[in-house]
């Protein structure tokens, strides 16, 4: 349920907000239920932990609305800057690690209530989260085409993003598109890095769980495992790894402000125009009562 917390937010409510204010109105207005469906997915909820996930997940989306949102302006406000000026790759790792502070922050918030839930958690509800997380592996690994090798991973690596670079800046032209290819091609994938390290945060979550379930121990224990888990959630701690980690992640960012060089005025203004709205959307949401 962790986890969920994260793709609640970034899943959910971001790729709601790429589609309009009416689209995030109607996500903030079954958040609820759809977060319940998706915990439901993974470990078939008793009607008690419905209750619990129901009651918690009220609360903790009117915190969101009210102290969140409104902070997201600024990270909105952070974009615009970026895709309006001459940004370095420092620029675009500053908008990650702004995403990443506030990820932190939810997980902190959902904490106390993780844990609670945690602790009713059954051993066959463990073994059904296990089992979507082993489905939901295969089809990352298939989108991937992580059996196909370094070819295949930087194929799906440039129809990923051309589908976001175009999301953002409008169609690019089959000069732009050759370009992209062009520094696609001139840097690792990564994609067998990251899900090596996907499987990693999933192993240390169900050895989270399976030890919560299995020693029962007090709430006060169950959160500080909780946050050991989230500070190493997004990097990994074994210095070989982590410096693969960070080197991967400067290439991304240099590849990130490569694209933005190779848009046009226009492309530029299009996105900027996208940022507007959705400053104006965000600004919209959190003054809802």
């Amino acid at each position: 349920m962790h986890r969920l917390v994260h793709r609640f937010i970034f899943a959910l409510v971001a790729a709601l907000l790429l589609q309009g204010c009416s689209a995030v109105r109607l996500g903030y207005g079954n958040a609820d239920s759809l977060t319940r469906w998706w915990v439901d997915q993974h470990v078939d909820m008793s009607p008690e932990q419905d209750a619990l996930a129901r009651e918690r997940l009220t609360r903790f989306i009117a915190w969101h609305r009210k102290t969140q949102l409104p902070d997201y302006i600024s990270v909105l406000r952070q974009g615009r800057k970026f895709v309006s000026g001459q940004p370095t790759a420092g620029d675009a790792l500053a908008l990650g690690d702004a995403l990443v502070r506030r990820a932190r922050t939810l997980a902190e918030q959902a904490t106390p209530d993780i844990a609670e839930f945690l602790a009713t958690v059954t051993p066959g509800q463990i073994e059904r989260m296990a089992g979507r997380l082993t489905e939901k592996n295969a089809d990352y690994a298939k989108e991937a085409q992580l059996a196909d090798g370094e070819s295949g991973q930087r194929k799906a690596r440039y129809k990923r993003l051309l589908e976001r670079a175009e999301y953002w800046f409008d169609d690019f032209s089959g000069e732009q598109k050759a370009a992209l290819q062009r520094l696609i091609d001139a840097q690792a994938s990564g994609s067998q890095f990251w899900y090596e390290e996907r499987l990693r945060r999933q192993r240390e979550w169900l050895d989270l769980v399976r030890l919560v379930q299995r020693e029962r121990p007090p709430r006060e224990r169950i959160m500080q495992l909780l946050r050991d888990y989230a500070a190493r959630f997004d990097m990994p701690i074994n210095p070989v790894r982590l410096a693969q980690a960070t080197a991967l992640r400067r290439a991304s960012a240099e590849l990130a402000v490569a694209i933005h060089a190779m848009t046009t005025a226009a492309q530029r203004a299009h996105a900027e125009h996208k940022l507007g709205d959705l400053i104006r959307d965000f600004t919209e949401l959190s003054q809802d009562v």
